[in-house]
């Protein structure tokens, strides 16, 4: 991963700088679902454009854990410390579920990104996904230009749950229609390895 640099540069020349990462602007947004609306402040961060996949994974920790074999699926049976150390190896770390979401609604404020079209065109889940992961990018990015923050995998994130463990973000492949929702949160032990979860890196600028 290529450094920030360390001179006052432009937004558009930051983001020109953080290969596979999109620059995620500051400022307020609505989180939460519809119903149940609340206002939360963040500042700017970078995210991956994608979730971690097998061959990403493998050329920095020299070891590819997942079930469903592919390099360029998302990486998968990885617990949530080794998807943090992941991102610590390569000088970032796990987003926080506020800036995943902001990341994943991209401005809207419907309960899925794309709003109320078929799931199937947008997302990897239950109904489509054949019981199996599938490889980054294939379905359509949201408007913030990321792929797959509905579906395929999990993704870990760096919040703690307030029942406890870390929450998770996003839905999978194994997973209803509901999880896809922008604000659908789980809580998961962060020591657990799942066939179905994933994750993705941010980076403060």
């Amino acid at each position: 991963m290529k450094a920030l640099a360390a001179d006052p540069v432009s937004a558009q020349e930051k983001e020109e700088t953080v290969e596979g990462m999109k620059l995620i602007p500051a400022g307020p947004f609505t989180a939460g679902p519809p119903h149940k609306p609340r206002t939360v402040e963040l500042k700017a961060f970078y995210i991956d454009i994608h979730e971690v996949t097998q061959s990403e994974y493998e050329r920095v920790i020299g070891q590819n854990p997942s079930f469903f074999k592919d390099p360029n699926r998302p990486v998968e049976k990885v617990d949530w410390f080794e998807a943090r150390e992941f991102c610590l190896q390569t000088g970032r770390r796990l987003p926080t579920e506020w800036e995943w979401e902001k990341a994943a609604k991209a401005g809207t404020v419907t309960s899925y990104y794309w709003g109320e079209a078929s799931a199937d065109a947008h997302a990897w889940y239950k109904e489509n996904a054949d019981k199996q992961t599938h490889p980054v990018g294939q379905k359509p990015p949201n408007a913030f230009g990321l792929y797959d923050m509905a579906g395929n995998v999990w993704e870990w994130t760096a919040s703690d749950h307030e029942n406890g463990g870390k929450v998770q973000r996003g839905g999978s492949w194994r997973n209803g229609k509901e999880t896809l929702q922008t604000a659908y949160r789980i809580l998961s032990l962060p020591h657990y390895q799942y066939h179905y979860v994933g994750f993705r890196c941010a980076l403060t600028p």
